[in-house]
């Protein structure tokens, strides 16, 4: 299906020129770099368990983000009030980005990395672990299959089983703990 865009706009009825589609171009483009901006240091500072920095630049964002939204495309045409109030949303939302970058960057220096990529390694290790033992047992298992031998097969079949589950539930309990002490945090 292929949609005419040059001179008309469908959903208004109206004639469109090329310049108001690429100033709605411009816009959608700017929009889409705030956002990604402001959604990036948020979820950072939230992974850092820092939610009051967190919500302070989110909140500067969508202030910033909104107030543009409800103004013409065509920066010609707004108001002198309507540039001062965009500006000082915009001041507010770049030192609310500068305070939250700050205040990353002091936590790496001093806190480093090492905590969060430690406890990451040791739930992955134990996940790694647990698939390479548990492949094991059902190859056993696959072998007693082959051999007839039943008393083998449930054997290894519930070691598999428990196996597996204990496994995950070791690497889900380190998880839940770093989450109980703000380490390894993440947002979905």
């Amino acid at each position: 299906m292929a949609v005419d865009t040059q001179g008309k706009s469908g959903w208004t009825g109206k004639d469109v020129s090329e310049r108001e589609i690429n100033l709605l171009n411009q816009r959608v483009i700017q929009f889409t770099d705030i956002e990604d901006t402001f959604l990036d240091v948020w979820l950072q500072l939230e992974n850092a368990n820092m939610d009051e920095l967190a919500a302070k630049i989110i909140n500067a964002g969508l202030l910033f983000e909104h107030y543009l939204s409800q103004l013409p495309n065509d920066p010609t045409q707004r108001s002198p009030e309507e540039i001062a109030q965009l500006e000082t949303y915009r001041s507010d939302a770049g030192s609310a980005l500068d305070e939250g970058r700050a205040a990353l960057a002091s936590t790496m220096t001093t806190a480093g990395v090492g905590s969060n990529m430690t406890s990451s390694l040791t739930s992955t290790a134990i996940k790694t672990g647990t698939l390479t033992f548990w492949s094991y047992l059902a190859f056993q298992e696959y072998l007693a299959v082959a051999a007839g031998n039943i008393l083998s097969v449930v054997g290894f079949g519930v070691a598999a089983v428990a196996e597996l589950f204990l496994g995950f539930w070791l690497a889900g309990y380190k998880g839940a703990t770093n989450r109980y002490t703000g380490r390894n945090k993440t947002k979905g």
